[in-house]
């Protein structure tokens, strides 16, 4: 009876000890599936679309590294966002907020730091060793001309050098060295899945198609040269891929962060395109392996968006530096153009103090400011004018609200001229069919009273219809940094005194163009000729919705 004891009880303990062994094995077997992601700017958003096929196929991402814009999705992914948590991000949030185009430059055009603290609270402040998925953002150390594979400190300052356009923006300081984009000498790190210890690497590159590219125009060729440059960098860290994905997501879309749709759509269809490939290198390697698909969970609606609210409100708070900017806009009682300069941020805080001439005969000259101004609060300005033509100063105040859904309400007001004040709303996207935009404005305006005017005729009231139509639809064409998308203009302004019905006509036609900076700071330029009822022309030139 002792010896069958015994001898179950060697069974046990043996049993106990190789079960174990037996379950770290088999998981051994299943080999490490590593997702490098290349940069690319906003054609990047197309990783997220990609994602999101490799989940509904059941393929593993065990780690994952980023160059650039790869680096951003890489991350938030690593740090468990779901891909509709992503996507959701990518779609509605304005990324000129995060952003800031300080005047003198240092270093770069714009300052990235509001990138940094929205990541950050993103990510929860993680550190790398902190990441649900191991990852690695890639960048270039200035001094040295070398790319890094950054795994120490916090996620969202390697983030923010990884994706750190020379010139764009400034490089990034971390431990006393400069770092700029990842991109410079290795667009898509597969290299570094490698060294991570990756089985399977699985590479996403945003290739160029430079098939139609112009060799006469000098923008392209700068772009090709580039690409050169950094092709041969890219075939070398490439080869360490199993599968390079290449999604067609053209030439000319670095600056289009308004198609984010559109990426994310490429991404996925580049995904279950190259699904076959993906799944054969995983198969070589464990034969066995069963291909189950998941959804990495990610956050609710009501969490994603109270942790972007306290994201961007982190922004918000950044003490910004003190700043000298160029300032462009029109009079919002004549409409003609003011030019000038602000000093602003720093000890000003949110106001702003500047000069603006105003060019016009009658009520324009020289004329001094201080405004004030928030993304969600909207803005004021308050102006002291001296016209040529008057004795007096004219003093005045423009308000502006912030924007609801497309919907831009305005009040001015001027002591001297025609006009006393004016209110407006206006929503230029009423109806939205593409190619056909149409849109509404309506006013009240107060005259000045005059010896010869009864009072009564003093309000006018005003509606506006107008539409756009977009020859070319959704398409945007790049200009240097430029996005445009092109438009014909037709507008009819009816006005009548709000007393009596007597309606004055006038017709505008002309062009213009929507525009984005950079692609992400939006204006609208047209020129147009009015005609009035009694065939009175004049010219009308529009800048609207620039603010840096």
């Amino acid at each position: 009876m002792t010896y069958k004891r015994r001898l179950w009880s060697s069974l046990l303990v043996v049993c106990l000890v190789l079960i174990p062994l037996s379950v770290a094995s088999a998981r051994q077997e299943r080999p490490t599936v590593a997702l490098v992601l290349g940069g690319g700017a906003a054609r990047g958003f197309s990783h997220i679309g990609l994602i999101q096929a490799l989940e509904e196929n059941g393929i593993p991402i065990d780690m994952i590294v980023g160059t650039s814009m790869g680096s951003i999705v890489a991350g938030l992914y690593a740090g468990g966002y779901s891909v509709e948590n992503i996507a959701e991000v990518a779609v509605h949030l304005d990324a000129s907020k995060l952003l800031d185009i300080p005047i003198p430059l240092t270093g770069g055009v714009v300052d990235s730091t509001g990138i940094q603290v929205f990541l950050d609270e993103l990510l929860g402040g993680r550190t790398y060793d902190e990441m649900p998925i191991p990852f690695k953002s890639v960048m270039v150390d200035l001094g040295t001309a070398r790319d890094v594979a950054f795994s120490e400190g916090k996620v969202s300052i390697g983030i923010q050098a990884s994706m750190s356009i020379p010139g764009v923006f400034p490089p990034v300081e971390i431990n006393g060295r400069y770092y700029v984009d990842g991109g410079l000498t290795n667009q898509v790190p597969a290299n570094v899945a490698a060294a991570m210890g990756a089985d399977v690497i699985i590479a996403v590159s945003l290739e160029k198609d430079y098939s139609n590219a112009d060799y006469r125009n000098i923008i392209d060729n700068l772009r090709m040269s580039l690409a050169a440059m950094m092709g041969g960098y890219t075939q070398i860290n490439t080869s360490m891929a199993d599968v390079v994905i290449v999604p067609k997501v053209g030439l000319d879309s670095s600056w289009e962060f308004q198609k984010v749709a559109y990426f994310i759509e490429q991404g996925y269809e580049a995904g279950l395109e190259y699904m076959d490939q993906i799944k054969a290198a995983i198969l070589a390697k464990e034969p066995g392996f069963t291909f189950h698909p998941y959804r990495q969970q990610g956050y609710t609606k009501d969490e994603l968006k109270e942790i972007v609210g306290r994201a961007e409100q982190r922004v918000e708070r950044l003490p910004k530096r003190f700043t000298f900017k160029p300032e462009f806009q029109f009079d919002r009682l004549y409409n003609f153009p003011k030019l000038g300069f602000k000093f602003t941020h720093g000890p000003l805080s949110w106001f702003g103090i500047g000069y603006r001439y105003g060019m016009d005969p009658e009520d324009g000259g020289h004329e001094v400011f201080v405004d004030w101004g928030k993304h969600n609060w909207g803005s004021v300005d308050l102006f002291v004018r001296k016209s040529p033509q008057k004795e007096q100063p004219t003093f005045g105040f423009y308000v502006q609200g912030p924007e609801l859904k497309q919907l831009s309400l305005e009040a001015a007001y001027a002591s001297q001229g025609e006009k006393a004040w004016q209110v407006s709303a206006s929503n230029p996207r009423l109806w939205d069919h593409s190619p056909v935009v149409a849109g509404l404005s309506l006013r009240v305006t107060g005259l000045r009273q005059q010896e010869d005017v009864p009072l009564k005729d003093t309000l006018l009231m005003a509606a506006a219809p107008q539409v756009q139509v977009f020859p070319w639809g959704e398409e945007h064409f790049p200009v240097t940094v430029v996005l445009a998308r092109p438009y014909v203009l037709g507008r009819l302004t009816l006005e009548s005194p709000v007393t009596k019905l007597d309606v004055r006509p006038s017709l505008t036609v002309g062009i213009g163009s929507e525009l984005h900076f950079f692609g992400l700071y939006p204006a609208d330029l047209s020129l147009g000729v009015e005609v009035s009822s009694t065939a009175e022309t004049r010219v009308n030139f529009r800048l609207t919705g620039l603010r840096f």
